[in-house]
């Protein structure tokens, strides 16, 4: 048993080693053509080893090859070495699984034939092994190239892991390989191959660096001419946020995309359907859907056809801000890696509608042709804003990112105004002169220049032809345009070119321009031109007119010629300049680049200016320049000339000018005052000469005579920045009656107010902030006036001031509020006591200030004026007051304050005064002893008014105030004098009012009525002074009444009601004051007073008549109460007799009572009787003769018993 064992163990010990050291001596060489006829079996073509061949069996069966190739020189499987590793378990069942294969630096060449037939190195026969299976092949530096008809396609480093169930599939890589595009990572999977050789493949495809991705996803068949059907999607995901980054702001660096279609085809020609393009974040995607086709034959191309229902650029794509054109260059350089397309083809677009800067284009249609590495537009039209129509067709080139584009374009548009409007931008303009538009030409164009040459413009059926270009500065070039066109009718607006001829101009941002233009009728800068020839150039050298005429050119005719060198001392320019209307002038002169303070000044004047009829002459030489201007002007005539040996406010400079005309109000106007349309206004001349140098010192003077005013100055002046003046001189103003220039100003009514003299003189400085009047000294209307007056430049801060007048009426104040002449008082017999002229305009209306003014005495009625005055006058436009007024005035204080509002028409008022210690006597205008009232008077008042005549005024007057009288006397007021009434009326005075009031008066005479203080509330009402409760401070006396007082008629209505002290004086009796404020009547009513005495007349009656009645009453009393006791005591005999009588009956009833029980006890008695006895008699009736009833019993008042 042991040697049997040692004897198997010996033999497989044999084995083992023979099979570890047999194969190498074993030449496996002689096995190649083995080999060989193996493998060319299962590929289906030749194969051959050319290299050496190694192999082992242990521990697992291995073999390699060196140099194997297999198939033809066009379609080639070559591979420099090939390292098999089996499996034991599937060899020994004769099934070959390689469980591991290395395959280092294959090489597999292809080839397509046009007609997408492929040669490649295996054959049919191969796909139908089953008995093959790979479990890990690895790859090897390997390489694929492949021929065809459009060129050569290599991938090369192809190295990865590679999986076969079989030769019929299931297969699997994974790897890497270096492809056109950059070193791609590969992953591939497909299922087994059905009987149609069909297998369902999946491959993904990322390059290194770069964020797209590639899946495909389909069936393959495997053929002659292999095909596919599935879903090919290529995509650049969303960038994931950086470091404080949102994933909107992520995506918009770089925004993701994703192209998807169905791809069906073969190596000849691919089909595209369902294609998806998407382009953006989802939630603002760029969407196009569509068809397409590659053909890959000897001229591959390919026909794209795209479309969408809408897009919506300017919320999909950051584009920028500004107008379309913006958007779209912005949208074309994004465009350059397409610029130069690699096949040729065509791609169709058609879009429903695109929003584009705030507006949509509609059926926009593009047809886009590839062709040797260009495109070209072979029809483009679309609907833009403006009912307008594109057409387009032409060829784009691009250089550099830079798209051009040259061809022939049709343009119309039936609403020129919106479509300027959304080309702008959305900046709002004004309505557009021309409204259809239609222009045609062969346009060239690039980012940064434009030509349409050939171009005929159609603007509203008027026609016009010939070139425009424009090209952008750049490389140190200046913007040029050029525009050379002949019309029956043309708007450079409309076209757009009023804002370039603006700016070549100005001969700002270095634009040159160049036109020549021929026109009946032109339209720009907003100005109409009719007639027209011009030939000019605008460029880095100067201005050159060689042509300019201007039949009508907004109102002027224009002809002229001359040239000017930039930044030379040469040029000669001559203009003649007539017409009516100065305004297309001006237009022109803004878009020349004027100081637009200068040409706003001329503007404000330009009707008055008009008409013009004027020869300028502008000399340029090497020692100076010269200009003229000589004609007509403002309804006169003028000779002005300017000299200085440079234009420069640095140059020595002389300036003469002098304008005469008939026609003050011109005059006025050109002064920047404007004249009332009734009142008369005289002419004159305005005259002016200065000699220095304009930015530092310019002596000279100037005068001005119209309007009967004579201002004159002489001084200096300088220029400063901004076009502004500085100037200082002294100044005089003279006029024998300024009443007629401010009537031409409309700040009096012609005719109402009376002669004002003014005579006045300042030192007059003028400045950045205003203009300044000191040592201001004169008189007006005779009165001596001085101080210093200010107006800042800007008007909404006023005027300041100090005024200084000796002497100053109320009524020159309420004048300059309220208008002079409503204060003039009304002609005639029955004029009313306040004016009632309608207010007329106020001499400062529409100015604004405040100046402090003293007068030593202001008149504020006839005959009362209050001295030392001190207050300040304030206005702004539409009201004016009075702040702060502080006076002595008759004997007291007087301060007050008054605003006057005039926002129309109207005039509102309203007033605060306060009156302190004046005497009523000097109020009166009489002395002490001759005045009716004396004492210190107190008035507070505060009433307001308005209406549109000062009448008007005091009739609306409302308000209150209060109203005192200290150490008062009241004249012929003896409040002892009623005592003296009664007396003489018991002494036989008759009681009647009249007599009663005649015999008062002549007592009140008899002393005076002394105050130490009176005082009491009133208010006031439509225009009436109603006082309130009388408080007479505890005096002797006891004052009562009322006072109305009719400030419209100054008519007084007062009653004062008089009495003594006590509580039993006499009724007070009342002393009226009514009529005219100045001479009221004073009269008596004893009416109260007649009808007390009366009552105390009919009381005395009363109190005789009383007494009497009084002792009548008593003897009656006495006479009832004697006949009352006589009654009393007869009725007191008479109850006593009744009581006796009936005390008498009581017992005479009591005793036959008795007599009766006694009979009936002592008669005998009666048998008793049965049954049969016979009955008894009747009943004996005992009753007393005559029927008498007894009488009850008196205790108890029932009835007597009766006996039967």
């Amino acid at each position: 048993m042991n040697n049997t064992l040692t004897g198997l163990g010996l033999a497989l010990v044999l084995a083992l080693v023979a099979a570890l050291v047999g194969p190498w001596f074993v030449d496996w060489d002689s096995y190649r053509a083995d080999f060989e006829r193996q493998a060319s079996r299962i590929v289906g073509a030749p194969v051959t080893v050319s290299g050496a061949v190694d192999a082992r069996l242990l521990p697992s069966p291995y073999v390699r090859f060196r140099d194997v190739a297999a198939g033809a020189a066009d379609a080639r499987l070559q591979a420099a070495e090939i390292e098999i590793t089996l499996g034991v378990g599937p060899l020994l069942r004769g099934d070959v699984v390689a469980q591991s294969v290395r395959i280092v630096r294959p090489r597999l060449s292809l080839t397509v034939g046009a007609d997408g037939a492929v040669k490649w190195p295996g054959g049919a026969s191969a796909a139908q092994e089953t008995s093959i299976a790979l479990e890990r092949a690895e790859i090897v530096d390997g390489r694929i190239d492949v021929a065809a008809p459009a060129g050569r396609l290599a991938v090369t480093g192809l190295t990865g892991i590679a999986e076969a169930g079989s030769l019929k599939g299931p297969f699997r890589f994974e790897g890497a390989a270096a492809t056109p595009l950059g070193r791609t990572a590969l992953k591939l999977s497909t299922g087994r191959a059905d009987a149609a050789g069909a297998l369902r493949l999946k491959l993904a495809a990322t390059i290194d660096g770069r964020p797209e991705t590639f899946d495909a996803d389909g069936l393959l068949t495997v053929g002659a001419k292999p095909r596919f059907e599935g879903q090919a999607v290529v995509a650049r995901p969303a960038p994931r946020p950086g470091e404080g980054e949102t994933p909107e702001q992520a995506a918009a660096k770089a925004p993701p995309w994703r192209l998807a279609a169905k791809v069906t085809g073969d190596p000849a020609r691919l089909g595209f359907e369902a294609i998806d393009a998407v382009y953006g974040p989802d939630e603002r995607a760029v969407r196009l859907g569509g068809e397409g086709a590659l053909t890959l034959g000897p001229a591959p191309r390919f026909d794209l056809a795209l479309a969408s229902r809408q897009i919506d650029l300017d919320r999909s794509l950051d584009l920028g801000a500004g107008g379309p054109a913006a958007r779209i260059e912005a949208l074309l350089q994004r465009l350059g890696p397409v610029a130069h397309p690699a096949l040729d083809g065509a791609v169709t677009l058609d879009l429903g509608g695109l929003l584009l800067a705030g507006d949509v284009v509609r059926g926009l249609r593009a047809e886009l042709v590839s062709d040797n590495g260009a495109w070209r537009i072979g029809r483009l039209s679309a609907q833009l804003p403006g009912e307008a129509a594109l057409g387009a067709r032409g060829a784009i080139a691009f250089m550099g990112q830079a798209p051009g584009f040259a061809g022939s374009v049709d343009f119309s548009t039936g609403d020129l105004g919106a479509f300027r409007r959304w080309l702008e931008g959305g900046a709002a303009g004004g309505r557009a002169a021309v409204r259809k538009l239609a222009v045609k030409g062969d346009v060239t164009a690039r980012i940064g220049g434009l030509t349409v040459e050939n171009a005929r413009v159609t603007a509203d059926g008027a026609a016009s032809s010939g070139r425009i270009a424009w090209r952008a500065a750049e490389r140190g070039e200046r913007e040029r345009v050029e525009a050379a066109l002949s019309a029956d009718r043309l708007d450079l607006d409309a076209l757009g070119l009023d804002r370039l001829i603006r700016s070549a101009a100005r001969g700002g941002g270095g634009v040159d321009l160049m036109l020549a233009l021929d026109a009946k009728a032109l339209r720009l800068l907003g100005v109409a031109f009719e007639d027209v020839e011009i030939d000019a150039t605008v460029d880095g050298n100067g201005l050159d007119v060689r042509k300019l005429l201007v039949g009508d050119a907004g109102g002027v005719k224009v002809s002229g010629a001359g040239r000017i060198a930039a930044g030379a001392q040469d040029g000669d320019l001559a203009f003649d300049i007539e017409g009516v209307d100065l305004r297309g002038l001006l237009t022109l002169a803004r878009a020349a680049g004027l100081p637009e303070p200068a040409v706003a000044a001329i503007e404000a004047r330009s009707s008055a200016l008009a008409p013009v009829k004027l020869s300028i002459d502008v000399t340029i030489a090497e020692d100076g320049g010269a200009a003229t201007v000589t004609g007509g002007l403002a309804g006169g005539a003028i000779e002005a000339r300017y000299a200085a040996p440079a234009f420069s406010p640095d140059a020595e400079t002389e300036l003469t000018a002098r304008l005469t005309s008939p026609d003050g109000r011109r005059l006025a106007a050109l002064a920047g005052l404007a004249l009332s349309p009734v009142a008369q206004a005289e002419g004159g001349e305005i005259s002016l000469s200065l000699k220095g140098v304009p930015a530092r010192r310019m002596a000279g003077e100037a005068r001005v005579r119209a309007l009967g005013l004579d201002l004159a100055g002489r001084g200096e002046a300088a220029a400063a920045e901004g076009g502004a003046w500085t100037a200082a001189a002294d100044a005089t103003l003279a006029s024998g009656d300024v009443t007629g220039a401010l009537e031409a100003l409309g700040r009096l009514v012609p005719g109402a107010a009376p002669a004002i003299p003014v005579e006045l003189g300042a030192r007059v400085s003028l400045g950045r902030d205003g203009v300044a009047l000191d040592g201001l000294k004169g008189a007006i209307a005779g009165r001596a006036v001085s101080g210093r007056l200010s107006a800042p430049s800007d008007p909404r801060r006023g005027a300041e001031g100090e005024l200084a007048f000796n002497e100053l009426p109320l009524a020159a104040i309420l004048g300059v509020a309220l208008s002079p002449d409503a204060l003039a008082p009304a002609a005639g017999a029955k004029r009313p006591v306040w004016p009632s002229q309608p207010f007329g305009p106020s001499p400062i209306q529409g100015l604004a200030g405040s100046v402090a003014v003293t007068a030593k005495s202001v008149d504020l009625a006839p005959g009362r004026a209050a001295t030392e005055a001190r207050f300040t006058f304030g206005a702004r436009p539409g009201s004016m007051a009075i702040r702060d007024f502080s006076a002595a005035f008759a004997g007291g204080r007087l301060d007050a304050s008054l605003d006057v509002g005039r926002p129309d028409a109207n005039a509102t008022v309203a007033l605060r005064a306060t009156l302190t210690g004046a005497r009523v006597e000097r109020l009166a205008g009489l002395s002490a002893p001759a005045s009716p009232v004396a004492g210190a008077l107190d008035v507070a008042a505060d009433v307001q008014g308005s209406g549109r005549t000062l009448g008007a005024i005091v009739a609306t007057l409302s308000g209150a105030g209060q109203i005192s009288l200290r150490d008062g006397v009241v004249r012929r007021l003896d409040p002892a004098a009623l005592d003296r009434i009664e007396p003489r009326v018991i002494a036989g005075l008759p009681l009647e009012a009249a007599k009663i009031a005649a015999e008062l008066d002549r007592a009140f005479a008899g002393g005076d009525l002394v105050l130490a203080r009176a005082s009491a509330p009133f208010t006031v009402s439509g225009g009436v002074v109603r006082t309130g409760a009388l408080d007479d401070g505890g005096g002797p006396a006891r004052l009562g009444g009322a006072t109305s007082l009719d400030l419209s008629r100054l008519t007084l209505d007062a009653t004062l009601g008089v009495a003594p002290r006590r509580l039993d004086a006499p009724q007070a009796a009342t002393v009226i004051f009514e009529g005219p404020l100045a001479t009221p009547k004073r009269r008596i009513d004893a009416t109260a007073l007649t009808g007390w005495l009366s009552v105390r007349a009919v009381e005395r009656e009363t109190r005789r008549i009383e007494a009497m009645e009084a002792e009548m009453r008593e003897r009656a009393r006495i006479a009832r109460e004697r006949a009352a006791a006589e009654e009393k005591r007869r009725a007191e005999e008479k109850r006593r007799a009744d009581e006796e009588r009936a005390r008498a009956e009581e017992d005479r009833r009591r005793r036959e009572a008795e007599e009766r029980a006694r009979a009936a006890l002592q008669a005998p008695q009666r048998p008793e009787t049965g049954p049969g006895a016979p009955a008894l008699p009747p009943a004996i009736d005992i009753t007393p003769p005559g029927g008498a009833a007894a009488s009850p019993d008196p205790l108890t008042g029932a009835p007597p018993p009766q006996l039967r």
